[in-house]
């Protein structure tokens, strides 16, 4: 199935230039968002407040678990078992799925356990 997805959404890579740039502006530049997004509830009130403190422990976790099963269990990440032209240089020892997907889902998740339509947001920008 990764290698299925992968080559959905890959085999457009390289053929428009501004979908090109849109893509990379957005991959490195939602990662803001989140911030943004956990720094505004944060500030909020003591119930928001919590649910920050909720997302921070859950990266925190995630981090860990992912971490623990690198030591374990590595797979590849799809760009490296496939000649493929990727817009933004990553690195080739990561493994599958990415720190930032795992980190941005964990944000996500528990945005969503708290508030259903932000947390739904959240989930697609993920």
């Amino acid at each position: 199935m990764n290698d299925k997805v992968f080559k959905i959404i890959n085999q457009f890579s390289g053929r428009c230039s501004p979908i090109d740039l849109l893509m990379i502006w957005i991959s490195n530049k939602i990662r803001y968002v989140f911030i943004f997004v956990l720094i505004f509830m944060w500030f909020r009130n003591n119930s928001y407040k919590k649910v920050s403190c909720n997302a921070v422990k859950s990266m925190g976790i995630t981090l860990l678990i992912h971490t623990l099963i690198k030591l374990f269990y590595f797979k590849p990440r799809p760009f490296v078992e496939h000649c493929v032209g990727i817009l933004i240089p990553s690195k080739m020892d990561s493994t599958f799925p990415s720190k930032h997907t795992l980190l941005v889902f964990a944000i996500s998740t528990s945005i969503f356990l708290y508030d259903r339509i932000l947390g739904s947001i959240m989930w697609v920008l993920s």
